[in-house]
């Protein structure tokens, strides 16, 4: 007898009764989640999101036992509901949602590194009105404010590049921006590990802001002690998901210099890419004295991985097929050129 209490089947049930699209939504988030679920299982980010909530829930409790930091134990509180939104919305391909998210993360590490370096700046937050509250401690003031002190460099091209992308990917424009206006992304989207590298970047920043603001506010407190406890799974995991991301960025390198006709350092960008990884055999493209069979097993190789189900790989093992395509045509192209120009 088939179970009409199923997820699935609630969600058909859902879709009989009237709402079909808003039953489609809810369904290709489940296949999505499934398949990244699937694609993922026992990958060291699960355990080092999960340290990360971890560590912000004990340390919640601790800003609540502190005199000097009870006020604000809500914060972090509202920090770990971000990161748990962020995961389920990568897994269910939506984004911009995890996007936003971590936007809020982003926004609360600076006003706590603000709070840490301008003593009075909390209590007044806390009990300013709201007209006042967001002439002071809008994003805005508070950058300034950081940036005059030379807590956060906002010249600097990634802090300025993150934030500016955030905020380009919240407020609405004309320009169309990744998944601004699609909802779920591709199956196969960067998108869909995108998410991880925005959790695991803005989960070190808040670290390092909740520790000024603990060394400052409530130094030789047991939150101090907690904060500063070693966190051996996230680490391991923010590496991962590091050199994923360094990854991607090296593909839109390689990707950028094809106009110029660099075919040859193109190719060698997004091997050295993989190669960090740890995706690529660093032995593989120089495993057989033969320059041609090496070359054959390493286009081989990227065609497995071009046929994967890992987002990054996937879309840079395509690159390189592609670019490693484009020389093969102007290699046939030349060497006819080449018999012509004898004849």
């Amino acid at each position: 007898m088939t179970d009409k209490t199923t997820y699935m089947s609630l969600v058909k049930q859902m879709a009989e009764d009237g709402a079909p699209i808003a039953a489609l939504a809810l369904a290709t988030a489940d296949v999505r989640r499934h398949q990244n679920l699937k694609r993922l299982a026992g990958d060291i980010r699960f355990t080092g999101v999960n340290e990360l909530l971890s560590r912000l829930s004990t340390v919640g409790k601790m800003f609540a036992e502190a005199p000097e930091l009870s006020k604000l134990a809500f914060i972090v509180k509202r920090t770990h509901a971000d990161f748990m939104t962020a995961l389920e919305a990568t897994l269910s391909g939506y984004f911009s949602v995890a996007s936003d998210a971590m936007r809020d993360v982003l926004e609360i590490q600076y006003l706590l590194m603000d709070f840490a370096i301008n003593p009075g700046h909390a209590d007044e937050w806390l009990t300013t009105d709201a007209k006042t509250r967001w002439k002071r401690f809008s994003p805005a003031p508070v950058r300034k404010r950081l940036q005059a002190a030379g807590v956060v460099k906002f010249g600097d091209r990634a802090e300025s590049m993150d934030y500016k992308g955030h905020s380009m990917g919240l407020h609405l424009s004309p320009v169309r921006l990744i998944n601004s206006a699609d909802g779920i992304v591709p199956e196969h989207s960067w998108l869909n590990e995108a998410g991880f590298w925005e959790i695991f970047d803005h989960g070190r920043g808040l670290l390092r802001g909740l520790t000024m603001l603990i060394e400052t506010a409530a130094p030789g407190s047991r939150a101090e002690d907690e904060i500063k406890k070693e966190m051996t799974s996230f680490d391991e995991a923010s590496k991962q998901a590091e050199t994923l991301k360094q990854a991607w960025l090296s593909t839109l390198e390689a990707v950028g210099k094809l106009p110029e006709g660099d075919l040859v350092s193109a190719g060698v960008i997004i091997i050295r890419a993989l190669v960090r990884s740890k995706i690529l055999d660093p032995e593989l493209s120089i495993s057989a004295e033969d320059h041609d069979a090496g070359l054959e097993v390493l286009i081989e190789t990227m065609h497995q991985l071009a046929d994967s189900d890992e987002p990054v790989s996937r879309a840079a093992a395509r690159a390189f097929l592609k670019i490693a395509s484009i020389d093969e045509t102007n290699t046939t192209v030349s060497s006819e050129q080449d018999g012509q120009s004898r004849q």
